[in-house]
Order: structure tokens, then C-alpha cells, then sequence
């Protein structure tokens, strides 16, 4: 690791988990917690933009010059080196008083995700990697599962409402036609960690924002899995769809969700 990047990785992971207790005090105290809306199905709270702002304010003071590529306030839309952030990734469930979201933080350099780190505070459960050096949950090594065949499989998705409804229950309907077991869960950033933890043996989202995905496509490179590059196709500026799995499913989730052009 380099002395610059491995800085930035320690400190991601500290402010990820710093990010993540703000975001869990409101999360306690959503009585209190206006809720606004972006768009169909797409709420945001003050939570939210708070959360957000200590995670660039802190980030800045120990990186002045670096750039940032945040949710609700925007930023640089740059290949060369950029901090991805995603305040609460499921906000949706966060507003509901689902505890399936996390804080996400990526740092991309030069089209390569070089730090990925993911923090759920209901679990208290931070998900970190560094590319070329593996992936932990709270210190400890993660691995993809051993899962062989779709029958025995545990598929996340979220088909959510940019693309096709009917190519996304037609990959649902393949899914299930060979026996998967599949799953919407509402926060690809955390669903991503759980395919990278063995909890899931994939993942799949026909069209997502860079902040949604990053992270946790490093995680489970990192942590032996599979993916597709969602930087191609300048999916940093315009987003772009993600499938990731544990190696043994790639043919056969491409098939089943149609990305095998990805």
C-alpha cells in the first residue's frame, strides 16, 4: 500500500463508522425525522444530508485537495481520483425503520476503485477493502460463498423503476424457474457486502448510481468474487447496471439477467 492511499483507507474506515452512529441516532429517533422526497420512490432527510456533510467535512480536513462525488450534494464528476459517497444507502428502509442500511464511501483513482468501505451501524459491521490486499468484516478475512448452481442459490435484486419492468420480472421469473431463492432488499451497497461476506450469493441491479455500487463492487473482488465493471461505459458519470456473484454463477446469472454484454 502506498503511504497516501493507506492513509486515506484508515481514515475512510473511521469516518465510515463516525457516519454510521449519526446515522443510527436518527434512526432511533425517527418520530422526530421530516421526510422529503427526490422523486417516485426516492425519500431524503435531513439524515441524510447530515450525514453526509461529516463525511466530506472530514475527509476534506485530512484531504484538502481531493475531490468528492456525494449523493445528495454532487460534486466532481472526475476519472481521475474521487471519494464516491452514499450517506444512507436504503434510505427507503432507513425511513421505515428497516435496519438494512449502511454508509458507503469509495475512493476511485485513474478508473480503479482503490479503497471500498461499508459500515451498517444496526449490526455495527464495517466492510472494508483495498484493492489487491483482500476484503474484512471488523478485521476479520471475508470470502465469497462455494455456491455451484442457481437451485442452491440466495439471488439479491433491485429492478427499481429506471429500466424495464418487464425485463426485470423476466429475470426474476428466470431466477426462479431454476429454483433460486431471491431476495429484494433495498440497499444495494449493503447487499453488495453480504454477497462479499457469504451471506448472498449474488447480486444484480439493471441500472445504479456510482454511489450505490463502488464499494461494494470492491468488496467482492476483493473477497473472491465476480462483477461487472461498472466503470465502463463512463458509468461514474451516467451509472450503469451491476452483477456480482460468487465465480462458479457468473454464466449462469448472466443468462438469467441479460448482462452478459456488461
Amino acid at each position: 500500500m502506498s503511504d497516501t492511499l493507506t492513509a486515506r483507507y484508515w481514515t475512510a474506515c473511521a469516518v465510515a463508522r463516525s457516519a454510521g452512529q449519526l446515522a443510527y441516532q436518527y434512526f432511533q429517533n425517527l418520530d422526530s425525522l421530516t421526510v422529503e422526497s427526490k422523486g417516485i420512490q426516492n425519500p431524503v432527510t435531513i439524515a441524510d444530508r447530515n450525514v453526509e456533510n461529516l463525511i466530506i467535512s472530514r475527509l476534506t480536513h485530512c484531504f484538502p485537495t481531493d475531490y468528492f462525488l456525494a449523493e445528495e450534494s454532487g460534486g466532481e464528476r472526475c476519472d481521475d481520483q474521487v471519494w464516491v459517497i452514499d450517506p444512507i444507502d436504503g434510505t427507503a428502509n432507513f425511513v421505515r425503520g428497516l435496519p438494512y442500511f449502511c454508509v458507503s464511501i469509495a475512493y476511485v483513482v485513474n478508473q480503479e476503485i482503490k479503497i471500498g468501505i461499508i459500515y451498517d451501524p444496526s449490526r455495527d459491521e464495517l466492510f472494508a477493502a483495498f484493492q489487491g490486499k483482500g476484503a474484512t468484516r471488523n478485521d476479520q478475512p471475508m470470502k465469497v460463498t462455494h455456491c455451484q448452481e442457481l437451485s442452491s442459490a440466495i439471488i439479491a435484486l433491485d429492478i427499481g423503476l429506471r429500466t424495464s419492468i418487464e425485463s426485470g420480472f423476466k429475470a426474476v421469473q428466470n431466477l426462479m424457474a431454476q429454483q433460486s431463492v431471491t431476495r429484494h432488499l433495498g440497499s444495494a451497497a449493503l447487499a453488495l457486502a453480504h454477497v462479499a461476506d457469504g451471506r448472498l450469493d449474488g447480486y444484480w441491479n439493471p441500472h445504479l448510481n456510482p454511489w450505490d455500487v463502488l464499494a461494494g463492487q470492491l468488496l467482492v473482488q476483493e473477497a473472491g468474487g465476480w462483477s461487472t465493471d461498472f466503470l465502463a461505459q463512463d458509468g461514474i458519470n451516467k451509472g450503469n447496471s451491476i452483477l456480482a456473484c460468487t465465480p462458479a454463477l457468473q454464466q449462469a446469472l448472466q443468462n438469467a439477467t441479460k448482462t452478459s454484454d456488461c
